[in-house]
């Protein structure tokens, strides 16, 4: 089975990235195919986080400050293989779903989840490059100032040590489609491929996305705080963490499904055509 895809427009590339247009493609493509992408984010996303929630003990009651921040840390250092499969899990499903989306030949579920598992290492050696260039960029803008003005400046130096990380993370934030429907296997490639795609569109793209992220905040916030309190005033705070926690990964399965069709969208957008492609 394979998805309809909406009309990928001219053949020229664009040279600016249209955030409405991305939008209404993205609606589109998870109208027309809400069945199959739903059923691939419930198993790829939702079951994941449901998981790590359900199966993640929880910190002692009564705990504040560093003796909390001590506590979580201590469970993170215990569950880290459970928490590090379901990273792994939910970036297979973003692989799968943008193959499935936007595949070569129109691939069918199976093709596209087996494309999504073999672009898997390409695309967490990319993001392990790019994490390790932006800790570095960010610790050579720090260092200077530390050891100029000490903690004071090191606060100030934050501001153009995170713009300099969104901006890294801007240019390559189509590394996920590039390795998925456009099939680049090396990560340095599909590093290269991304800075060289979003050139002249990291702010657009930058914004659409933090805006994006803020309303599934939103989202979240009231899609979990209220039912999840008129639960605990029937059935205790137990219902209402459990209220909180399927609610709360609903809410992520959706943003992780609609962020691969976003993405998708903005890669057939910007990228040159197949002809064109190095």
């Amino acid at each position: 089975m394979s998805v309809n895809l909406p009309p990928a427009g001219p053949s020229a590339p664009r040279t600016r990235f249209d955030a409405n247009a991305a939008w209404k493609s993205a609606a589109g493509v998870i109208r027309a195919n809400r069945q199959i992408l739903l059923v691939m984010a419930g198993l790829f996303f939702l079951l994941p986080q449901l998981a790590v929630d359900f199966i993640l003990p929880e910190p002692a009651p009564g705990l504040e400050g560093e003796a909390a921040g001590e506590a979580v840390l201590a469970i993170y250092a215990s569950w880290w293989p459970l928490i590090l499969l379901g990273f792994v899990a939910q970036g297979a499903g973003l692989l799968a779903i943008i193959a499935l989306i936007a595949g070569r030949g129109r691939p069918s579920v199976r093709e596209s989840i087996a494309a999504g598992l073999k672009a898997l290492p390409t695309m967490i050696a990319a993001q392990l490059v790019v994490g390790a260039g932006v800790g570095l960029g960010m610790l050579l803008i720090l260092l200077p100032f530390a050891a100029i003005g000490g903690e004071a400046m090191t606060g100030l130096a934050l501001i153009p040590a995170l713009a300099l990380a969104m901006w890294i993370y801007a240019r390559t934030m189509l590394i996920a489609p590039i390795v998925a429907a456009g099939g680049v296997r090396n990560p340095f490639e599909a590093i290269l491929a991304s800075w060289r795609t979003t050139n002249g569109n990291a702010s657009r793209l930058l914004l659409f996305f933090v805006l994006l992220l803020l309303a599934t905040t939103v989202i979240y916030l009231v899609a979990t705080s209220v039912p999840a309190a008129l639960l605990a005033v029937v059935g205790g705070p137990r219902a209402g963490a459990i209220t909180v926690a399927l609610l709360g990964s609903l809410v992520a399965a959706a943003f992780s499904l609609l962020t691969a069709a976003v993405l998708t969208a903005a890669w057939r957008q910007l990228a040159p055509p197949p002809q064109a492609r190095p």
